[in-house]
């Protein structure tokens, strides 16, 4: 399942990255981190585990050593043992299959083998993956040129991620050096089920680490959201980076909570509480900084000026999946809901200026691009990726594809290069790409050219 997805624009990417060699007592002291933040994860849901861990105390103690597996290495290995039955009699079999003079195996490459090499064309799509009981951001790279999609390297995760940002300010800590010297990069902001946000360097290869971590690890609780170090006590579920203000960072989060980061100091700044429910989307105003578009299960849309602290709220239909600010219209908003629909809001105004019913579930993402004013994209958990034209306040829609081996969709976005491009997240089958330039009906009503391409 992929939550969330975010694009990296080309020409962001070092082109050589950092690959990290972890020797022994790095992997031990990871492997005793991830530990105990899964105990911390633990500790959420422990109703019965005295009962669970005395189930397993006995279980191991029954079927200790049944095997006598702890002698397993210290036997002696043989360079070849002879087969016999099954009419395999004489053949001989080698532990190792070098040593065996009849087959040759193509050689491992290995680590430092690898190309992790990023071309200035190549384009990221970071991916919160989760597969059973493992969780990763999956960082593919897409070439448009060569059509080539594939996983360039991923970060393993101790938790279950829910959000993800990309940000290019450098919140790694730098305390000896005057905040003038930070180097814009390549980072990715990561919110889970966990109340503490990770910030990952997307430049390192086998990272094991975040290089800056917003608030403390704790267990959930019902105690409030702090500002300073302490940060949420709940589950991040959205984020948003200031990009006029780019040392800011906006957490929304099932503590029905809005904090404000500043990311030279790791800590929280302001603390806003206008929800009454779980915060599940926010959006910085593309122009104005302190203009903070949010929306919830409260069932509500609400504009903040986070330095006047004055609020417009408007009530919708449903849950707020996702709220979006319109690359055309500065005064302009998009909600979409768990009643299916998308809703155009104008600040100035009480009443929506139209409403899409858009699909017949929950409509859980929906993405604009600015390199094609008027359109819109929007999935849905009725496994179906919609494109409409919302040109002159007038939607209608263009186009509709169906995804069955999803099962659901969860998240799309439009690549920043090349605006036909739409990553899309589903339930299952991974990552998914659409370029919707093949659909006959976008591109007569866009008047597009396919291979037309963005800046």
């Amino acid at each position: 399942m992929i939550p969330s997805l975010c694009w990296v624009a080309r020409g962001v990417a070092a082109k050589e990255p950092l690959v990290v060699e972890l020797d022994s007592d790095e992997l031990k002291e990871l492997v005793k981190k991830t530990q105990e933040n899964l105990e911390i994860i633990e500790g959420d849901n422990d109703s019965n585990s005295d009962e669970e861990s005395q189930m397993v105390e006995e279980v191991e103690n029954k079927n200790d050593d049944e095997f006598d597996m702890a002698n397993y290495d210290d036997e002696a290995e043989q360079d070849g043992q002879k087969i016999f039955g099954a009419g395999l009699t004489g053949v001989t079999y080698f532990a190792n299959p070098e040593d065996d003079p009849y087959i040759t195996l193509p050689e491992v490459a290995r680590e430092e083998d690898v190309n992790y090499e990023v071309d200035p064309t190549d384009n990221f799509i970071c991916c919160a993956k989760l597969d059973g009981e493992m969780s990763n951001i999956e960082v593919h790279l897409w070439n448009a040129e060569e059509q080539d999609l594939y996983v360039h390297h991923d970060i393993l995760l101790d938790k279950y991620p829910l959000s993800l940002e990309w940000l290019s300010f450098d919140a790694g800590d730098q305390e000896e050096l005057e905040s003038e010297a930070r180097v814009p990069g390549n980072y990715v902001a990561l919110g889970c089920m966990s109340p503490q946000i990770e910030i990952w360097d997307l430049d390192i290869i086998n990272t094991s680490e975040p290089v800056s971590l917003l608030g403390e690890r704790i267990k959930q609780s019902k105690k409030k959201p702090r500002i300073g170090k302490k940060g949420h006590c709940d589950a991040v579920m959205s984020l948003s980076w200031n990009r006029q203000t780019q040392n800011v960072l906006a957490s929304g989060s099932a503590d029905c909570s809005i904090l404000l980061w500043d990311l030279e100091t790791a800590t929280a700044k302001e603390c806003l509480t206008h929800h009454s429910d779980k915060v599940q989307s926010i959006s910085w105003h593309l122009a104005e900084s302190s203009t903070l578009l949010s929306g919830g299960y409260d069932e509500t849309c609400q504009v903040i000026d986070c330095r006047t602290k004055n609020c417009k709220l408007w009530k919708v239909l449903g849950d707020v999946e996702q709220v979006l600010w319109d690359v055309t219209n500065p005064f302009s908003f998009l909600a979409a809901t768990s009643t299916g629909n998308v809703i155009c809001m104008d600040m100035r105004q009480e009443k929506p200026l139209y409403t899409i019913s858009a699909h017949s579930n929950e409509v859980s993402g929906i993405a604009l691009t600015k390199l094609l004013p008027g359109l819109l994209a929007t999935c849905s958990a009725d496994k179906t990726v919609k494109l409409w034209n919302i040109a002159d306040n007038k939607p209608s829609c263009l186009a509709s594809r169906e995804f069955p081996e999803a099962n659901s969709l969860h998240c799309l976005a439009f690549c920043p290069d090349y605006p036909t491009m739409l990553a899309v997240g589903a339930l299952t089958g991974g990552l998914l790409m659409w370029d919707i330039s093949t659909n006959k009906d976008f591109r007569d009503n866009f008047n597009y050219t396919a291979g037309t391409t963005g800046s």
